[in-house]
């Protein structure tokens, strides 16, 4: 069974922005995971997870009212890092190992080549960082997802780089890294049966 977007959705971080992307080249971006209806994309297979910068309207509390009639300038919106989740309607022919759960070797094929990769050990919250995802040892392969984020890829005793960060007009994906959060056993509030 492949992985469809309503599986994927519960490990998505709930305060990363999420594009949502097609094979078209259309895409869709979120400020959070609850701002997707739970009906949308649900079952669209996941093509690939990555990074990218995307454009957000700086005041994201507002929208015309006839989308069709609007114009945006580049000064209205500003581009901000998000998790990128490529969907299509046929699943890739990529060879599930588990059926019921998600397994770190299940979703490593979708995940981008590179760069800056965090692998979280849920247990005791301790880490490794990975420049590629080939550099992603097998140990973690029968891990259970615990969840996918992003953060900062910054040493956070390097006060060059935390004084840098601070100063910087803008943020972008290639500042942050991907987190993935394996644990030793499967979540319980996961919706197996979807």
């Amino acid at each position: 069974m492949a992985i469809q977007f309503k599986e994927i959705r519960q490990y998505l971080a709930r305060n990363t922005r999420l594009s949502i992307c097609f094979e078209d080249g259309c895409y869709h971006d979120y400020l959070m995971i609850s701002d997707i209806p739970a009906e949308k994309y649900k079952d669209l297979y996941v093509y690939g997870i990555g990074m990218m910068d995307v454009e957000f309207s700086k005041d994201i509390y507002t929208f015309p009212k006839n989308v069709d009639d609007a114009t945006i300038s580049i000064k209205d919106v500003t581009l901000e890092p998000a998790i990128e989740i490529v969907l299509r309607e046929t699943p890739r022919g990529i060879e599930r190992k588990a059926e019921e759960v998600l397994l770190f070797k299940d979703i490593k094929p979708y995940l981008q080549i590179g760069r800056n990769f965090a692998v979280v050990n849920r247990e005791d919250w301790s880490y490794r960082l990975y420049e590629w995802k080939r550099d992603i040892p097998e140990e973690y392969d029968d891990k259970f997802v615990f969840g996918i984020g992003m953060e900062d890829n910054f040493d956070e005793n390097d006060k060059d780089v935390i004084n840098i960060l601070e100063k910087r007009e803008y943020d972008s994906y290639l500042n942050k890294r991907m987190v993935i959060v394996l644990s030793d056993t499967g979540r319980a509030d996961i919706d197996e049966g979807i």
